[in-house]
């Protein structure tokens, strides 16, 4: 607790952002890891053999983009630095860990951004009880990137926002918020193929709930975005029991994609 205690504390945030939840979740996120590191293990290796296999299908040299680069715990940066002239990490926060991490890379860069481009808008729709926003994802300075890749990120992009939603403009009808988290992550899949040549992603697109090994609950993790069938599968032990539930256990379904920018068929 000392520990998340200071990190909460010491972490650079923007105020916005600090506000909605993201620094506390991603100080979370480092304790969850750190509690699951063995049940983690191989969704992390996945996570990192298929962004070096993703980054090796783009050509050396050029800018790499990771979006939601988050703790840079499935993310084989090394890996993008060597191959890359500059790999540009975006998230909301930083964490000391990732920093320290990104500074042993002279090319890599990191940049706090909304990649939504939504959070501000919502803040203000919320506010002032005005209609909910569109995204607007921001456009990024430079040349196009040879490749990025979003790390389970789109599945993740709704849900602080919807649960500010729910905290502050309680009478938002479902169709509402349905809508507005479905544009989330149409609009981030549309901002990914539009900065990068090569377009990859890994997210999680099922949620299951196991009780003794059998699967009591399931939820699909997409918010109704019609993706192609995914170039590889994996599960992701998250939460074993008693983590988030004494008795059940949370599964992650993930499915990866090497390049969302490439024409179907191909």
């Amino acid at each position: 607790m000392l520990r998340e205690a200071f990190e909460y504390l010491t972490t650079p945030c923007p105020p916005l952002a600090r506000r909605y939840g993201y620094l506390a979740e991603a100080v979370a996120l480092g304790a969850r890891h750190r509690r699951q590191r063995r049940a983690w293990a191989p969704h992390v290796e996945a996570c990192r053999r298929f962004v070096q296999e993703a980054a090796e299908r783009a050509p050396r040299g050029g800018r790499a983009l990771v979006a939601g680069s988050g703790l840079l715990i499935e993310i084989p940066l090394p890996v993008l630095a060597a191959r890359f002239g500059e790999v540009v990490l975006i998230d909301i926060v930083h964490t000391h860990a990732a920093r320290r991490q990104a500074r042993r890379h002279p090319n890599a860069r990191l940049l706090a951004l909304d990649v939504t481009g939504a959070l501000a808008p919502l803040d203000a729709a919320l506010s002032d009880g005005s209609p909910l926003p569109s995204p607007s994802p921001p456009d990024l300075p430079g040349e196009r990137f040879a490749f990025a890749v979003s790390c389970n990120l789109l599945s993740q992009l709704p849900l602080l926002p919807l649960d500010a939603i729910d905290r502050k403009a309680p009478n938002t009808s479902g169709a509402e918020r349905e809508r507005f988290a479905r544009t989330l992550a149409q609009s981030h899949r549309s901002w990914l193929t539009r900065v990068a040549e090569q377009a990859a992603l890994f997210t999680d697109v099922e949620s299951l709930w196991l009780e003794n090994g059998a699967v009591q609950e399931r939820e699909d993790s997409l918010w109704g975005l019609d993706l192609p069938h995914p170039d590889r599968t994996w599960d992701w032990d998250i939460a074993p029991a008693p983590e988030e539930d004494r008795r059940r256990s949370l599964r992650h379904r993930v499915g990866a994609w090497f390049n969302l920018a490439a024409p179907t068929g191909t």
